[in-house]
């Protein structure tokens, strides 16, 4: 109780030193946090497959689409359950507004490269739907990294 005496000026606020090493241990843990969560080199691009099996699945016929999409599905399932057993965490949320905007935009740009294959297909044009899954491909591994930047700095920032 000595100790909390010592660190309190008796309205029960903390003084300056105790503030100071309490913001000192919060930035260390949030540094230390971020290295944690790091992304593997290699998470990006093979997500970044697996979007795009998914985008090119309406092109062939129906059993190619099928496996496509499982394949695609089975693949970011595996990478996650990668992701978690790697680093022990699990992302449910965003570290910040920015995080945020980068993930929403993502996800519309996949939704709209998906509209665009099926859009394709059903006019007859299955083999530009290549093109879309290509253009998916590079939008996650692209999206996804930036992602991770920004995601990284909201996080050792505290946001």
């Amino acid at each position: 109780m000595e100790s909390d005496f010592e660190t309190s000026n008796g309205a029960g606020r903390t003084d300056g030193p105790a503030a100071r090493e309490a913001l000192s241990a919060l930035h260390a843990d949030r540094q230390a946090l971020a290295d944690r969560i790091r992304t593997p080199a290699w998470y990006y691009p093979l997500l970044a497959l697996c979007t795009a099996l998914i985008i090119g699945s309406p092109g062939p016929g129906a059993p190619a689409q099928f496996v496509l999409v499982a394949f695609g599905c089975l693949g970011i399932t595996f990478l996650s359950l990668a992701y978690q057993r790697i680093t022990g965490m699990t992302i449910t949320r965003m570290a910040g507004p920015k995080s945020l905007v980068v993930s929403i935009v993502l996800g519309i740009v996949i939704v709209l490269l998906l509209g665009v294959s099926f859009a394709l297909t059903a006019t007859g044009h299955p083999e530009w739907v290549v093109a879309s899954a290509a253009a998916a491909f590079v939008a996650m591994w692209g999206g996804g990294r930036l992602y991770d930047r920004v995601y990284d700095r909201e996080l050792r920032d505290g946001h």
